[in-house]
C-alpha cells in the first residue's frame, strides 16, 4: 500500500524533513549520572533514523540543575552539549534529523523521582527566579544549537513548570505570573522569546502543549489553548506537537496510552484545535499502523504525526510502511510494561519492550555464530517463538515443537479480555514471522525425555509456560466454580451474580469480559484489587468501569467455599478483621495459574550432558516482558 500523504517532505523554515514521521520525545532512562550519554542511547537513536524516521525528538533535558532527576539528561554544562553532540552525529550520519526537548519539570521530579530536587513550582518561586529560568532555558537553547540539533521543541505540557503556570489550578499567583489568563502566559512566552534569541533565524522551533486540559478542579479553556498556541506562534513557535495528559490526575493515562485506548484517540480534539491556529499541527496519540498515519494527514487532521512507542516496538517501521512492507511490521500491542512501568521502577536502568527487548541495547547487535547449532525449542508461545528468532537470525538452526495444534500460549488466551486483541495479533504475528524465517516448527508433539535423548540437539531451552493448577481451598471443586482459563477461551460460561477470585491482571481482564457479557460481577483480592497489574492499567479499571459495574472487595481473603456461596476474611481500614459470607451464582477463580513441571526434561538433559535454559512462565509466572526479555537473553547467548 502507498503511503504519499505520509512520506510527502515538509518544510519548517530552514528544516526539510524528508517525510510527516516525528519519533517524539520519550524517557529512555539511559542517562549516566545525569549528563553522561553512552553508546545505548548513540545506538537507539541512530537505529530509528535509519530506520527512515524523519525526524528524531530526542528526550527532555533539563535546563537547569533544580529540577534534574536522575533519569533524566541535562543542557546546563558542557559536558551535556558533548555528549548530545555524539547523538545527533549518529542521527545524521544514519540519514535522519535531530531535535531535543528543552524542559524544567515543575513539581514532577521532586515529587515523583528525587526528594533531593529543588521544588519550582509557580507558588514556590519568586519574580527572581521566574527570570533566572527563562534565562536558562535562553542557554540551554544555545547549548541545544551548539550540540548540532536541527531544531528543538519547548515542552509546555503535561504539568511540567510551563503548563502549571498556564493552568488555573496549578498557578495560585495573584502577580503579574498570574491570575488571569494574560498573565498565566507570560513566563511561557517569556521562555519562548529567550529560546527564540538564541537560535538561528532558520531553525524552527516546537512546541509540546495539551490538546486538551482536563480532570483538574480547574482547567484552560479550548479557547485558551488557541489563544496561547496562536501568541507563542507570533513569539516564534513554528509547529504545536499536540498531546495529552497530566501528573495531577487520572488523566496520566493519556500520556503514555495503554491498549484500552483505541489507536488515534486523541485526533478529534487535536483537528479541533488544528483548524483554529495558525500554524501547522503535529498529533500524538496511539498512532500505531501506517494506514492511519496516512488518513490523518491525507484528512488534514494534522500535519505531522508522532509514531512513539511503535517506533521503540519496530525501528524499521517507516522502512516498512513506505516499502509497502506493512505485514512486517512489529506492531506495539500498548501493554506500557517496557515504556512506562520501567521509567517509574527504581530497579530499571532503561526502558524496553514486550515485542522488542533489544530496544535500547541496539548497541550490543546481534552477532552471528561461527558454530551453528541445533536447538530444541520446547514450547510455541511469546518466548519460544522469540528466543526462535533470535538464534535463526544469528545462524542458529532452532526447531520449536508445541504441544497444542497452534503457537501463540497464553499470549493467544490474553486476547480474549476486552480491548486486548492486539496480544492475539501480536502471538499470530510471531508465528507467521517464525515461518517466514524458515525456522522449523512441529505442533501436536509433546517433548518427553526420551524425545530429547532421541533427537539430540546441541542446546534445549523449556519455554512450556503456564497452566492452572485449582488452589487449595475447601470447596474449590463445587458447582458452577470455574477457572479463569475455560472463561476466556469459551470452554465454560458464568452466569448472574459472579464473584471473581483474584484482583490481579488476569481477574482484572475476566472481570471485564464477564462483565460485557452481562454478568453482575464482583473482584474480590486478598491484598488489593488492581495489585500488581500496572499504574495505568490499574487507572484504567477506574476510568472504564465504575464500582457499580465493576465491585471491588480488598482485603477479602476466601477461607473456603460452599454451596454457592463464600466464607471469607475481611479486614477493614482499622485493621479489625471479621469472617463473612457471599453468595455467588458463579465463581471464577483467577488465581493458581502455575509454572508447568520442568524437571523430567531439565535433569534429562542434565544427564546428556545439553545445556538447557528454562524461560518465561516455565522458570516463574510474571508477565510477558518477562518472557520476552529471557527469549532475548537466551537467545544471544548461545
Amino acid at each position: 500500500m502507498s503511503y504519499d500523504a505520509l512520506f510527502s517532505p515538509i518544510k519548517l523554515r530552514g528544516l526539510e524533513l524528508k517525510n510527516r514521521i516525528l519519533l517524539p520525545g520519550m524517557n529512555t532512562k539511559m542517562v549516566k549520572n545525569r549528563h553522561g550519554v553512552g553508546e545505548d542511547a548513540v545506538a537507539y537513536h541512530a537505529a530509528r533514523a535509519a530506520g527512515g524516521c524523519g525526524l528524531n525528538m530526542v528526550e527532555i533535558v533539563s535546563v537547569c540543575p533544580e529540577s534534574h532527576a536522575p533519569l533524566y539528561f541535562g543542557m546546563y554544562t558542557d559536558e551535556d552539549v558533548a555528549g548530545m553532540k555524539k547523538v545527533t552525529d549518529a542521527i545524521h550520519a544514519a540519514g535522519g534529523k535531530a531535535g531535543v526537548q528543552v524542559w524544567h519539570g515543575g513539581f514532577v521530579p521532586e515529587q515523583f523521582f528525587d526528594e533531593t530536587n529543588k521544588l519550582e513550582t509557580p507558588d514556590t518561586l519568586s519574580v527572581e527566579d521566574i527570570h533566572r529560568i527563562v534565562r536558562q532555558f535562553g542557554e540551554a537553547a544555545k547549548r541545544v544549537v551548539d550540540a548540532g540539533f536541527d531544531t528543538m521543541e519547548y515542552h509546555a505540557a503535561h504539568t511540567y513548570l510551563p503548563h502549571e503556570f498556564l493552568n488555573p489550578y496549578l498557578n495560585t499567583r495573584t502577580d503579574e505570573y498570574g491570575g488571569s489568563f494574560e498573565n498565566r502566559c507570560r513566563f511561557p512566552l517569556e521562555c519562548i522569546k529567550a529560546i527564540r534569541a538564541n537560535m538561528p533565524e532558520d531553525m524552527p522551533l516546537f512546541m509540546r502543549l495539551d490538546a486538551i486540559d482536563e480532570m483538574m478542579p480547574k482547567n484552560m479553556s479550548e479557547d485558551e489553548i488557541v489563544e496561547f498556541i496562536n501568541q507563542a506562534a507570533d513569539a516564534g513557535v513554528d509547529i504545536v506537537d499536540l498531546s495529552r495528559g497530566n501528573a495531577r490526575s487520572n488523566a496520566t493515562v493519556y500520556e503514555v496510552p495503554p491498549y484500552n485506548l483505541e489507536p488515534g484517540f486523541n485526533m478529534e480534539i487535536i483537528a479541533r484545535v488544528k483548524a483554529r491556529v495558525k500554524i501547522p499541527v503535529a498529533g500524538v496519540g496511539r498512532i500505531v499502523t501506517p494506514d492511519l498515519a496516512n488518513k490523518l494527514i491525507e484528512e488534514g487532521k494534522c500535519d505531522m504525526v508522532a509514531i512513539g512507542r511503535a517506533q521503540i516496538t519496530d525501528p524499521e517501521w517507516c522502512n516498512k510502511a513506505k516499502e509497502g512492507r506493512d505485514d512486517e511490521i512489529r506492531q506495539c500491542i500498548g501493554c506500557t510494561q517496557g515504556c512506562y512501568d520501567k521509567v517509574i521502577d527504581p530497579n530499571a536502568t532503561h526502558i524496553t519492550c514486550t515485542r522488542n527487548p533489544m530496544a535500547c541495547l541496539e548497541y550490543k547487535g546481534l552477532n552471528k555464530t561461527d558454530t551453528p547449532k541445533n536447538v530444541m525449542i520446547i514450547g510455541g508461545g511469546i518466548g519460544g517463538m522469540m528466543a526462535a528468532e533470535f538464534l535463526k537470525a544469528r545462524g542458529h538452526n532452532p526447531t520449536i515443537y508445541e504441544a497444542s495444534d497452534h503457537l501463540g500460549g497464553r499470549f493467544i488466551l490474553a486476547g480474549k479480555a476486552p480491548k486486548k486483541q492486539g496480544f492475539t495479533a501480536a502471538a499470530e504475528w510471531e508465528a507467521k514471522e517464525c515461518v517466514r524465517m524458515g525456522i522449523e516448527i512441529k505442533t501436536g508433539v509433546t517433548v518427553t525425555p526420551e524425545m530429547i535423548a532421541e533427537v539430540k540437539p546441541d542446546h534445549v531451552i523449556v519455554a512450556i509456560g503456564a497452566e492452572y493448577k485449582a488452589p487449595d481451598i475447601p470447596g474449590i471443586d463445587g458447582a458452577d466454580v470455574y477457572c479463569v482459563d475455560d472463561i476466556l477461551s469459551g470452554k465454560a460460561k458464568a452466569h448472574g451474580e459472579t464473584l471473581v477470585l483474584g484482583g490481579g491482571g488476569d481477574g482484572i481482564e475476566v472481570a471485564q469480559f464477564l462483565y460485557e457479557e452481562g454478568c453482575d460481577v464482583r473482584v474480590m483480592d486478598k491484598v488489593r484489587v488492581g495489585n500488581g497489574t500496572g499504574m495505568l492499567r490499574n487507572m484504567f479499571l477506574n476510568l472504564e468501569y465504575t464500582p457499580d459495574q465493576i465491585k471491588r472487595s480488598n482485603k477479602s481473603n476466601i477461607l473456603s467455599i460452599g454451596d454457592h456461596e463464600v466464607t471469607y476474611k475481611f479486614t477493614d481500614k482499622f485493621k479489625k478483621t471479621s469472617t463473612k459470607t457471599r453468595h455467588f451464582d458463579s465463581l471464577v477463580v483467577a488465581i493458581g495459574i502455575t509454572s508447568r513441571p520442568t524437571e523430567a526434561l531439565t535433569a534429562k538433559c542434565a544427564e546428556l550432558g545439553i545445556p538447557c535454559d528454562v524461560i518465561g512462565d516455565a522458570k516463574e509466572v510474571r508477565m510477558g516482558i518477562d518472557a520476552t526479555r529471557e527469549a532475548y537473553e537466551v537467545g544471544t547467548a548461545i
